[in-house]
């Protein structure tokens, strides 16, 4: 019998040497080689182990996730299959629902988090981006996330919520754990427990500050959540909760990768960062190409079979949890040309880096902005930038890709 009950005997011989690979320091530091060798060998596979109880359907294959996002009987929510004390207002956010909910959160929060507000950012993104970068002049070395990747966005989003400069920190470390925690091939129990008590916390500091901000409004994101109405519509205490806690995390991990893993990258590559400087006008197609060579967002969030269908030969039944491998479809050789060269100039480049369908990043638009003013003042004030390490040290998590460290002479 080629199906067995919880994914398919074939898979299952396949699943101890998978995980052990998708948990080695090797595929840490590199993990393409291995999703080159499952796009041609296996691209479609079940992976159960301790951390992932139940187990999940990885797809790897850009056509296949296209598929699955665009047609398939799926899910997001998680409240349709988990017991009710195991969810957080994070689950009641906008990315772990479905159509209508998603819809009609996905428009209160557009009407709070407009374009308008988002480029009125641009000119204190540029202050902060330009103090961070007099303080690495001047010290001649850094650490390049500590000292800009990371403070950068956490401060940008936490100035868009209404977040006292003081909590910046603490809130980073709380995002971090949570990060971590949740890695479903990675995770421990300690790991687990450090995200849940962060979760708790966070609960416990945005409750706090949603209740100032209803009494107290302010021009920040949270009372615009508060104030945003759709006709009669407006969110619940655990829908603002889960957008603030969302918005949070969402607005300032990714960009922190996009940011450190694209400088890493374009320091790897001189040849690609020469010509950015002498050609400027290939930014924009240069953080695209960020965005798919060393995508921040490696994994899907889960997903759901709604009904059983067949892809890639495999069979997914109904309630069987999936997860998308955007890091390997980016580097899909049916879809991008000569997919391990690092270009600039790639044109088209329709990566996955911000998901694709109803779920599409919503935060995508800063996180460009954001880098864009990173790389236009790294190639302007720190021109002879180079890594101090042939080492860097990346994040002990699969589901995202970023560095933990990345020192710089400067």
């Amino acid at each position: 019998m080629r199906h067995a009950h919880h994914g398919i005997e074939a898979a299952d011989n396949m699943t101890p040497t998978i995980v052990a690979r998708l948990a080695s320091p090797e595929f840490l530091a590199d993990p393409y080689p291995v999703y080159r060798q499952l796009i041609e060998q296996t691209p479609v596979f079940w992976l159960s182990h301790a951390n992932a109880p139940g187990g999940m359907w990885c797809i790897v294959r850009y056509d296949d996730i296209a598929f699955v996002l665009r047609e398939a009987p799926i899910f997001k929510d998680t409240s349709r299959i988990a017991p009710p004390d195991t969810l957080t207002p994070l689950d009641r956010a906008m990315l772990q629902r479905d159509p209508p909910d998603h819809a009609r959160l996905r428009r209160l929060a557009s009407h709070a988090f407009t374009p308008r507000r988002v480029h009125n950012l641009m000119p204190r993104i540029e202050q902060i981006s330009l103090d961070l970068i007099e303080r690495i002049r001047a010290r001649g070395e850094a650490d390049f996330i500590a000292d800009y990747a990371r403070p950068l966005p956490i401060i940008v989003i936490a100035e868009l919520l209404g977040v006292p400069f003081e909590d910046h920190d603490q809130f980073s470390t709380w995002s971090d754990q949570i990060m971590t925690g949740s890695d479903s091939v990675l995770g421990s129990e300690e790991a687990a427990r450090q995200s849940q008590q962060a979760m708790a916390s966070l609960i416990d500091y945005f409750t706090a500050l949603i209740r100032k901000r209803r009494q107290y409004p302010r021009d920040d994101l949270i009372s615009a959540l508060i104030a945003a109405r759709d006709a009669s519509d407006r969110l619940s205490e655990d829908e603002l909760l889960g957008m603030c806690i969302l918005l949070l995390i969402a607005g300032h991990e990714t960009t922190v990768n996009l940011i450190g893993n694209g400088l890493l990258t374009l320091l790897r590559y001189p040849d690609q960062l020469n010509l950015l400087r002498q050609r400027p006008e290939y930014l924009t197609s240069a953080i695209e190409e960020m965005l798919r060579y060393e995508s921040p967002v490696q994994r899907s969030t889960p997903r759901f079979a709604a009904e059983s269908f067949v892809i890639g030969g495999e069979r997914i039944e109904a309630g069987q949890q999936i997860s998308l491998m955007f890091g390997a479809a980016n580097r899909d050789p049916a879809h991008f040309s000569d997919p391990d060269r690092f270009d600039i100039t790639r044109q088209p480049n329709p990566h996955l880096g911000f998901g694709m369908g109803i779920h599409y990043c919503l935060g995508a638009p800063l996180a460009r902005i954001e880098a864009r003013v990173a790389f236009t003042h790294i190639l302007e004030r720190l021109p002879a930038i180079r890594l101090a390490t042939d080492t860097p040290a990346w994040k002990p998590v699969t589901w995202l890709r970023g560095l933990k460290s990345l020192p710089v002479i400067v």
